[in-house]
C-alpha cells in the first residue's frame, strides 16, 4: 500500500534541492538507496531512530520525517517521582 505523506515530500524536497542521489543520502546514514527510494514513494515509514540519524548528519528537524518524534522526545522528559 502506498501513502502520499508529508513527511516523504519533505525528504524528496530536501534530496532535490541539496542535490544529493538517493546512494549518497543513503551510505550517509547507513541505509539502503532502496530503503530511501521506498521512502519517498510512501511505501514504508522513516522510523524514530532513522529520523534522528538524518537529524544529525543533516541538521533536519527529526520531526520533519516522523511524527512520532516528538512524542518520544517529550516522554524522555517525563521523571517517575517516588
Amino acid at each position: 500500500m502506498i501513502v502520499e505523506n508529508s513527511n516523504a515530500n519533505f525528504l524528496r524536497e530536501f534530496i532535490h534541492n541539496h542535490h544529493i542521489t538517493q546512494t549518497e543520502f543513503a551510505r550517509k546514514i547507513g541505509v539502503s538507496q532502496g530503503l530511501i527510494g521506498q521512502w519517498l514513494r510512501g511505501e514504508r515509514p522513516i522510523s524514530v531512530a532513522k529520523s534522528l540519524d538524518i537529524e544529525r548528519t543533516f541538521k533536519i528537524d527529526a520531526a520533519l520525517l516522523n511524527n512520532d518524534v516528538q512524542l518520544v522526545r517529550n516522554h524522555k522528559r517525563v521523571r517517575v517521582i517516588k
